[in-house]
């Protein structure tokens, strides 16, 4: 056999190896790049839970260390703020520990936070804009409350992530969730029912404020929020 010929069947080896190469090497890569890829997601889910607020963040890093020991809780607590911002990823099995394991030995109070947070995260919220005038606010905003108040009745989690997290759907997560839902619609009812007193406030500055014709209100309520336009006829 020739030298020519040999060096065609190398080059022609070389070429088979580098074809079959690529799509492997894509497989690897490509989900540290994809919106989409599990990765992503996991890690998403572990910046929501590490987004709690600071008393049941603390008691799920003291149920971190007593699970999992000091050496992993102190690996967590120095990494935290990097997972939190996005800049390092964690892996599979901090995945694993913080949203599969963990929850099996969580309180029930821990577990509602939890839920609330991830709900605030994925079930759908609105933005809306209105303009009412002092003497018919109620007329104009209990429509638009009614059916945010009602979203807070109806949310579910997407499907992606009670598949992910099947500790979501235990009958004591169904428990939480009916709890959850009655707070969230008492607190809209708060809301509203300050905003009788807000609307005096803002009465009385438009009337004695020359050159003020409108103020500018914000509602923020579990499901949605509402910019309103308040003005005097």
């Amino acid at each position: 056999m020739n030298q020519n010929l040999v060096l065609l069947l190398l080059i022609a080896f070389l070429i088979y190896c580098v074809c079959k190469l690529i799509p492997y090497a894509y497989k690897r890569i490509s989900p540290l790049f994809s919106s989409k890829s599990p990765q992503f997601q996991n890690a998403e889910l572990v910046r929501v839970l590490l987004s709690l607020e600071e008393e049941p963040l603390n008691d799920l890093l003291k149920l971190y260390k007593k699970e999992f020991g000091p050496n992993a809780a102190g690996y967590a607590r120095q990494t935290y703020h990097k997972w939190k911002a996005g800049e390092v990823r964690p892996n599979r099995q901090t995945f694993n520990r913080l949203l599969v394991y963990l929850p099996k030995v969580m309180s029930f109070d821990l577990k509602c936070e939890v839920l609330r947070k991830l709900r605030e995260e994925y079930c759908a919220t609105g933005s809306y804009r209105l303009t009412v005038y002092t003497d018919d606010w109620k007329d104009s905003l209990t429509p638009l409350v009614t059916s945010i108040i009602n979203r807070a009745r109806t949310a579910d989690l997407p499907k992606a992530i009670e598949e992910k997290l099947k500790w979501l759907s235990g009958n004591e997560m169904q428990v939480a969730r009916a709890i959850l839902a009655k707070s969230q619609v008492q607190e809209s009812t708060n809301v509203v029912s300050a905003l009788q007193q807000q609307i005096s406030n803002v009465e009385a500055l438009l009337v004695n404020t020359k050159g003020t014709r409108k103020v500018t209100h914000k509602l923020k309520l579990p499901y949605g929020t509402i910019t309103l336009k308040i003005k005097k006829r």
